[in-house]
């Protein structure tokens, strides 16, 4: 989502560059790609603690022998990346840096490496030589890879996570109010389905209506189509209002119309949320790096961690029972938000091409 952004906004405002948006992951060797993208997915999912052990132990060192398999199944992005031959490369996720930098070092590819960080912590995995430029969260993550991987400060921009370039524009409630018949005189609670199993989420939406039998709650469910069935058949108290949702597009749309949002804390949806100015309830964090994101939010006083549905309940009823807290969080979360950093980040990596080489055309893809 953050490679997504910075593309459009560099396809945006700076017409004259060829972009190229690339799946490091899904250029890698096929059981490789397919291990690691379930694998991580199980640890996290059914094995959170195991995640933590491996998330700590590899922030302490690099693995040499998960290095060199890493390198040996990415040979297809490193081969693609000679072809393309670009003048920057900007990363936002640590596969790609790990695979190019030797390449880099060796005059093989000649392009310098710019490194976007995607959550409100630094970790080993992102740091590897040969980075000339990182884009990170905030002055705290600055700091934390100045200080403890001896990057120089100067290297490194504060630009906030890159989002959708919608996120940041003003937009009209009426349209989404009018979609699910949301009346605009009454709360409206967004779940965000990460963190919560069906029945959790089910305990949590029954203890919001025990505390405001008022409460509208859209509760988007993602691909989970159990869930949402499971969701769509709770029991509603008289006039209850529950729209329970798949996958969906309009995510800026949902949190606009929203007083609260309940979900996790990832890199995005956090920055999302800020990015509105909607006060968050943080029902679940993987931990390592979406803990950090939880405790940035917090500690802007941007929103609470609720990590059961009891938790939630008190503190989505806290905010809806107190309108002055409830404004006074959103205000937090609206100037912890950086919903320009796509177009910041944009900015900067144009400037690192000097405007002599700036191509005219495609000076590649067979065009050379």
């Amino acid at each position: 989502m953050a490679g997504r952004a910075v593309t459009a906004a560099l396809r945006r405002r700076h017409p004259g560059l060829v972009v190229a948006h690339i799946d490091a992951v899904a250029r890698m060797w096929s059981p490789y790609k397919n291990i690691y993208r379930s694998g991580y997915i199980r640890l996290v999912d059914k094995h959170p603690h195991l995640w933590r052990h491996l998330y700590e132990d590899t922030n302490r060192r690099h693995s040499t022998l998960a290095h060199l398999v890493t390198r040996a199944a990415g040979n297809g992005l490193v081969r693609l990346t000679r072809r393309w031959d670009p003048d920057v490369i900007l990363c936002t996720h640590f596969l790609a840096p790990e695979l190019l930098y030797r390449p880099i070092a060796k005059g093989k590819i000649r392009a310098p490496l710019h490194v976007v960080i995607t959550d409100h912590d630094t970790h080993r995995s992102w740091n590897w030589p040969g980075v000339e430029r990182y884009y990170v969260a905030s002055d705290l993550v600055k700091s934390r890879l100045a200080l403890t991987y001896g990057v120089e400060r100067d290297a490194i921009d504060v630009t906030g996570i890159p989002i959708r370039p919608e996120f940041g524009e003003p937009t009209d409630r009426t349209p989404v109010r009018l979609r699910y018949g949301l009346d605009a005189e009454r709360p409206t609670v967004l779940f965000l389905s990460g963190g919560f199993a069906a029945g959790a989420m089910g305990k949590a939406i029954h203890g919001i209506w025990r505390e405001r039998r008022d409460a509208q709650i859209l509760a988007v469910c993602g691909r989970n189509e159990r869930m949402r069935r499971r969701v769509e058949r709770l029991a509603r108290p008289a006039g209850g209002v529950l729209h329970a949702l798949g996958f969906v597009q309009d995510v800026r749309g949902l949190m606009e119309v929203a007083d609260v949002v309940v979900a996790k804390s990832g890199g995005i949806t956090t920055s999302e949320c800020m990015a509105v100015g909607r006060p968050m309830v943080i029902s679940g964090s993987i931990p390592g790096q979406e803990e950090r994101n939880a405790d940035a939010v917090v500690e802007a006083g941007a929103g609470y961690k609720a990590l059961t549905p009891e938790e939630v309940r008190h503190r989505v009823g806290q905010l809806l029972d107190d309108p002055d807290l409830r404004a006074a969080v959103a205000r937090r979360a609206a100037r912890f938000g950086r919903p320009e950093a796509a177009a910041q980040v944009a900015d900067r990596v144009a400037a690192a091409i000097e405007p002599a080489d700036l191509p005219t055309g495609p000076r590649f893809h067979g065009a050379r």
